[in-house]
C-alpha cells in the first residue's frame, strides 16, 4: 500500500494527496529514468578492484548502505579466501590425521567450496555485481574494464569512488629459477598436487615455517628451512622464537642459519611428474629435494593498474609497491582508496578492518576514532603461535620498568585433561601492573590471544584481569594464574623467584607476630636475627646456614630453595652469600649506624623472640 510505500523509505505522509493518477508529470519521469541509469550502464558508486576478503569487504560493506557497486577480479568465481588459506587448510588436514594427498585435496575441496558459497550468498544478498576481467585507471574518475576472453569488448566505466583491493604477490630473488618444475612461491604452493618427499624452504619467516611444519607432520621424510639472517621469525618475543626452533627440532626440520642461496637447477630427468632439483648454498653444500618453496616475503600487487596517471593527483607507491594511504585509505588522489594486503595491511583481517573503515568514511557518518588499538597476530603452525603488544626485548630498549611472567598450559584444569603443551607469557608494568604483551605458544592459541590484546587496548591491569571471571575448565585460565603470580612478584619487590620471596614472606611475616606480643618493630631485632642466621659469626649468611637456621624456625626448605633465598636477597646468581645489607633488603629496612660489629651472644629476649617465630 502506499504507507508502506512510505514507511520503506522513512517518509510520512501527505495529506493532500487523496488519489492517484496514471500520468506522471516531466520531471518526475526524467527522474524516475534518472534513477533507472543508476542501478545499470557503466556508472558505479564504487569499483571496487580485487575480489579478495578484503575487497569483499569493502564491496559489501558500500553495497549494504544501498550503493551501486562493481567488483573487478580475473578469477571466474570469487571465493573472499585469503592467500594463506591454502596453508590453513592443509593445517587442517594434518589436525584431520589425513594419511594421503587425495584426503588433503577433500579438505581444501570442502573449504574453497564452502566458501564459495557464502560469498556467492552475499554478493545476491547486497547485488554487488561481479566483473570478471582486469582494470587500468584511465583518471580519477574512470578505469578501463578489460574483460576475460577475446568476445567482449574493453568498456571505460566511471566511478565516484574506487577501492583498490589487489593484494599482494610473493617475491622473487635471483637465483631461484621458477620455471623449473617442483619450484614454488607462496603463491603458487597451492597448486602442488603431490606430498613432497624432500623439502627445502628459503626463508625463515611466517610463511615458510607454516608450511615447512605442515609438510612434515604430512609425510614428508626430509624438510630444510635455510634464512639468510641469524634468525627465524625476528618479530617474534624471543620466548616464541625458542618455542618455535624446539618444534623445528622435534619435528627432525634442519635449520640452516645465515646462508644464501647460491645456485638453483634441475637434476639430470627432472619432469613436472617427478621433479629432481638441486640448491647450492654458500660453503657448497647442495641440498637435492623435490619440492622447493621459496617464501622471502611480498610486495604490493599494484603493477598494471594504471597507478602513474593518478600519481600527478596525489597517488604515491611506495617500498615494495606498497600504495601509500592515510589513516582512512585514502590515496589521495580523486576519491580513491587502497586496502589490504597492497598497502601494507600484510594481514587479511587487518586489511578487512581498514576496508570497513574506508567506506564508513565514504558512506557513513565521515567521523572516525583514530585507531590506536594493539592488532593480535598469529602463526598457524603447529602449535599455533599468538601474540600482542611489546616484546620483552622491546621492553628492555625503551627501558621499561617491568616484569614478566610464564604460565604452562598444564596448570590450568584444562591442559592437565588435553595434556597439550603450551604457555602464556605476560609482560607488565613492574610498578602499576598494566599489561604491556602477551605471548602465546600451543594449540588455540590465535583465539586465546584476543582478551590479552583487548587489555592491552584498554589500558588493563593485573588487577582488572584477575576481576574478570573466566569460564571454567578453559586455557584463559592462564591470563588469571599470570596477573595473580604478577600481582604477588610486585608485592614482593619485583620477585625474580616467586618461591623464594614468599619463603622470606614467611620469615618476616613469623617474626613480624613474635614482635608483635612482645611489644617491638621486627627492625628493632633484625640485627640479632642476622646474628642467629650467621652460625660461624663470619658476617655472611650463606645457603647452608640460612637453611639451617630456617629449620630451626620450623622451615623446611631444599638446597635448591635455599640457594634461590640468597639469589633473591642479593639479587645476583653470581652471589653465594648474604651480606648484613642484602638481609635488611630483603625485609625492607634501613641499615643502622651505630651496628659496627657482630657478635655471637644473643640476649634472652630476642633468643626467646627468634624461638617463638
Amino acid at each position: 500500500e502506499y504507507e508502506d510505500f512510505l514507511r520503506i523509505f522513512n517518509a510520512k505522509d501527505e495529506p493532500a494527496v487523496t488519489a492517484f493518477t496514471r500520468t506522471l508529470s516531466p520531471t518526475t519521469t526524467a527522474m524516475i529514468m534518472r534513477a533507472r541509469e543508476h542501478n545499470r550502464g557503466d556508472n558505479f558508486d564504487l569499483l571496487v578492484i580485487g575480489g579478495g576478503p578484503v575487497g569483499v569487504r569493502a564491496a559489501l560493506e558500500a553495497a549494504s548502505r544501498g550503493q551501486r557497486v562493481g567488483l573487478i577480479d580475473p578469477k571466474p568465481t570469487i571465493s573472499g579466501l585469503p592467500t594463506g588459506g591454502h596453508s590453513k587448510c592443509l593445517r587442517e588436514a594434518v589436525l584431520e590425521g589425513c594419511k594421503t594427498w587425495e584426503e588433503v585435496r577433500d579438505v581444501t575441496d570442502r573449504a574453497v567450496k564452502a566458501s564459495l558459497r557464502n560469498t556467492a550468498r552475499q554478493m545476491r544478498t547486497f547485488r554487488v555485481e561481479v566483473l570478471q576481467g582486469t582494470a587500468k585507471f584511465k583518471g580519477q574518475d574512470q578505469l578501463e574494464f578489460v574483460p576475460t576472453g577475446t568476445a567482449q569488448q574493453p568498456r571505460i566505466l566511471s566511478f565516484d569512488t574506487a577501492v583498490i583491493a589487489t593484494g599482494s604477490r610473493a617475491n622473487r630473488f635471483p637465483p631461484t629459477n621458477f620455471d623449473l618444475p617442483g619450484v614454488f612461491d607462496s603463491d603458487t604452493i597451492s597448486s602442488i598436487d603431490r606430498l613432497p618427499k624432500s623439502m627445502v624452504v628459503q626463508g625463515g619467516g611466517i610463511i615458510g615455517l607454516e608450511y615447512a611444519l605442515i609438510f612434515k607432520k604430512l609425510g614428508c621424510e626430509s624438510v630444510t628451512i635455510v634464512e639468510v639472517h641469524d634468525k627465524v621469525v625476528p618479530m617474534l618475543d624471543t620466548s616464541l622464537q625458542e618455542a618455535c626452533i624446539s618444534t623445528m627440532k622435534k619435528e627432525g626440520i634442519e635449520l640452516v642459519l645465515k646462508t644464501k642461496f647460491v645456485a638453483v637447477e634441475a637434476l639430470e630427468g627432472s619432469t613436472v611428474e617427478d621433479p629432481r632439483i638441486r640448491v647450492t648454498v654458500e660453503g657448497g653444500r647442495t641440498l637435492d629435494c623435490d619440492c622447493l618453496l621459496s617464501a622471502t616475503g611480498r610486495s604490493g600487487a599494484t603493477k598494471g593498474l594504471g597507478l602513474e596517471v593518478l600519481e600527478p593527483l596525489g597517488l604515491k607507491v611506495g617500498r615494495a609497491s606498497f600504495i601509500q594511504i592515510d589513516e582512512n585509505g585514502f590515496t589521495g588522489a580523486g576519491s580513491i582508496y587502497a586496502v589490504g594486503d597492497c598497502a601494507g595491511a600484510n594481514l587479511a583481517t587487518a586489511g578487512m578492518a581498514q576496508a570497513v573503515r574506508a567506506m564508513r568514511k565514504c558512506y557513513g557518518s565521515g567521523t572516525m576514532r583514530k585507531d590506536t588499538c594493539v592488532k593480535p597476530s598469529g602463526v598457524w603452525t603447529i602449535p599455533e603461535l599468538a601474540w600482542a603488544g611489546i616484546t620483552e626485548d622491546k621492553a628492555k630498549a625503551d627501558g621499561l620498568n617491568f616484569g614478566t611472567v610464564i604460565v604452562d598450559f598444564d596448570r590450568t584444569s584444562r591442559g592437565c585433561v588435553t595434556r597439550q603443551e603450551g604457555f602464556l607469557k605476560l609482560i607488565y608494568n613492574a610498578t602499576s601492573g598494566k599489561v604491556l604483551g602477551v605471548h602465546m605458544c600451543g594449540e588455540n592459541s590465535c583465539d586465546l590471544i584476543n582478551f590479552g590484546a583487548e587489555a592491552i587496548c584498554n589500558g588493563d591491569t593485573i588487577y582488572d584481569v584477575l576481576h574478570f571471571v573466566f569460564p571454567a575448565v578453559t586455557y584463559h585460565m592462564l591470563y588469571n594464574y599470570a596477573a595473580w603470580e604478577a600481582k604477588l612478584r610486585i608485592m614482593h619487590g619485583g620477585a625474580r623467584n616467586l618461591e623464594a620471596a614468599i619463603a622470606w614472606q614467611r620469615v618476616e611475616t613469623a617474626l613480624q607476630e613474635s614482635c608483635e606480643e612482645q611489644g617491638k618493630n621486627i627492625q628493632e631485632i633484625l640485627h640479632s636475627t642476622f646474628r642467629y642466621f650467621d652460625k660461624d659469626a663470619s658476617g655472611f649468611v650463606t645457603a647452608e646456614d640460612l637453611q639451617e637456621a630456617l629449620r630451626g624456625l620450623g622451615m623446611e626448605v631444599s638446597d635448591e630453595q635455599a640457594r634461590e633465598m640468597v639469589i633473591e636477597a642479593t639479587g645476583s646468581a653470581a652471589d653465594q652469600e648474604i651480606e648484613y645489607e642484602d638481609f635488611l633488603r630483603i625485609f625492607n629496612a634501613k641499615d643502622e649506624p651505630a651496628v659496627t660489629a657482630f657478635t655471637r651472644t644473643l640476649s634472652p629476649t630476642t633468643t626467646a623472640m627468634i624461638m617463638r617465630a
